[in-house]
């Protein structure tokens, strides 16, 4: 038979994992743009095409090829911006979350590395509605 306190720790960590994935699931991810990188530039920006959502929380998604991040300069259409240092890589396929402060979204600014791509990676911008937020979330993949 197991130790006691081995047993709690396995349940403890399935109940953690339980928990993560119900909150994940429960998040409707709206898209609010991309771009492609370009290889000869440092930076490039995702103009955001839905103005009806308040994001708290973005979500990069790259495909193609890795993309080494420097920062993010998140603009609202207060006029107001934000500065998020990133300094990570991410691969095709991953995810990478960031937490706003409340607004709507106008564009955010990629500040990325240079790098000998075989072919220009792409970046989409997904955000999480604002429990304010009207209407209907809508996840889409592009």
């Amino acid at each position: 038979m197991l130790p006691k306190h081995f047993r709690q720790t396995v349940a403890a960590l399935l109940a953690l994992a339980f928990a993560t994935s119900l909150f994940a699931r429960g998040q409707f991810w709206d898209f609010l743009g991309y771009t492609q990188v370009d290889s000869s530039r440092d930076h490039g920006r995702i103009q955001i095409n839905r103005r009806d959502v308040h994001s708290r929380m973005i979500q990069l998604r790259v495909s193609g090829e890795a993309i080494f991040f420097d920062r993010l300069v998140v603009h609202f259409d207060d006029g107001t911006s934000q500065e998020l240092v990133i300094s990570d890589r991410i691969l095709p396929g991953t995810r990478n979350y960031v937490l706003l402060g409340e607004g709507s979204l106008e564009s955010i600014e990629l500040w990325y590395y240079k790098e000998p791509w075989g072919h220009n990676p792409r970046v989409s911008l997904y955000g999480v509605r604002s429990p304010e937020g009207d209407g209907q979330n809508i996840a889409q993949e592009h």
